[in-house]
């Protein structure tokens, strides 16, 4: 009799003692192995500087006016069919040959929101007669686009002139605009806007108007657009 009582507590204890050994594991938290790496999703303030960086330098090369180009648009390039940040829209437009034929082709306008436009034009083959898909021509009507000294398509003439010492001023009697250059910027030309000549009445010919001074423009005049050409 003694004998089965004691077997009856030794069955009992060896019961509890699996229980609480179960109990003990489930709430034990693993062990975590210290050369397995953890990885945290947070982003340090390097990281956040970094990333902000990145995208400053994004946006000065997509507005950057440099030679032949204006950030995406450059002279002899493929006419891009998009671009993000702008709204394409295809127009058409009138052009005259030198020797006087008119002909139609597509004209590209990029907008930007409420910042501006630019407006690209393709090249034409005499040839063919068809426009190609390359680049002839870009205006920038935007303050958005500037050169590496911080001059836009809404900059003033003395701004330009005091950057650039070098600068030229022209009559483009064949475009009927006046323009300013400097060689610092290949292709590059700041349109002058008429209205700011002094004396309209006697606009000068295209090599007339070779010496011409921002003297010979009205105080506060402004470029009206930068024009990309060959």
């Amino acid at each position: 009799m003694k004998s089965r009582w004691t077997l009856l507590v030794i069955i009992v204890l060896c019961v509890t003692a699996c229980g609480n050994e179960k109990k003990a594991k489930s709430v034990t938290a693993p062990i975590r192995d210290e050369n397995v790496p953890v990885f945290s999703e947070t982003k340090t303030d390097e990281d956040i500087i970094v990333a902000s960086h990145k995208n400053e330098l994004a946006a000065v090369n997509n507005y950057t006016v440099s030679d032949s180009c204006a950030g995406p648009f450059k002279i002899d390039a493929v006419i891009p069919e998009k671009i993000e940040g702008f709204i394409v829209i295809e127009t058409k437009e009138e052009k005259i040959l030198p020797g006087g034929e008119r002909y139609e082709i597509p004209v590209y306008i990029y907008e930007i929101g409420n910042e501006g436009w630019v407006k690209v034009t393709p090249q034409y083959d005499t040839a063919t007669g068809c426009a190609t898909g390359k680049t002839s021509e870009i205006f920038v009507y935007s303050d958005l686009f500037i050169t590496d000294k911080g001059i836009g398509a809404m900059s003033s003439v003395e701004e330009f002139a005091t950057v650039y010492p070098d600068f030229r001023i022209s009559y483009d009697r064949d475009a009927e605009l006046f323009v300013a250059e400097t060689q610092e910027l290949k292709n590059v030309q700041f349109v002058i806007d008429s209205e700011y000549y002094r004396n309209d009445v006697a606009i000068p010919t295209s090599c007339e108007s070779v010496g011409m001074q921002v003297s010979d423009f009205k105080d506060k005049s402004y470029f009206t657009a930068i024009r990309i050409t060959k």
